[in-house]
C-alpha cells in the first residue's frame, strides 16, 4: 500500500488534505422529511471533492457541510438542489 502525501490522510479510501482551511456551511431545505432524505443527501455530497463532512438534521431540516475554504454556498447548494432538495 502507498504512503500518504505530507499533510494528507486517507479515510475509507478518500485522501483528505489537512492542510487546507476548513468551513461549515449550513442550508435549509424544506423538502427534506425524513431519514432517506437524509441518506440521500449525504451520498449526494460524498461524491463531491472537498467536501468532509455532513450532518442533516431532519427536525430542523437543515444541512451542516464541513467544506474546503474554496467552495461556496452556492455550489453547495446546487448539489441539495440536483439531490431534489432545493435549497430555501
Amino acid at each position: 500500500m502507498g504512503r500518504n502525501e505530507p499533510g494528507k490522510v486517507s479515510i475509507k479510501g478518500k485522501d483528505i488534505n489537512m492542510n487546507t482551511q476548513s468551513n461549515k456551511t449550513t442550508l435549509t431545505a424544506p423538502d427534506i422529511v425524513c431519514g432517506g432524505c437524509a441518506n440521500a443527501i449525504k451520498n449526494a455530497f460524498g461524491r463531491v471533492p472537498g467536501v468532509s463532512e455532513v450532518d442533516v438534521d431532519v427536525a430542523t431540516k437543515q444541512v451542516t457541510v464541513g467544506h474546503e475554504a474554496d467552495i461556496t454556498r452556492d455550489q453547495l447548494a446546487k448539489v441539495l438542489d440536483d439531490a431534489g432538495f432545493p435549497v430555501s
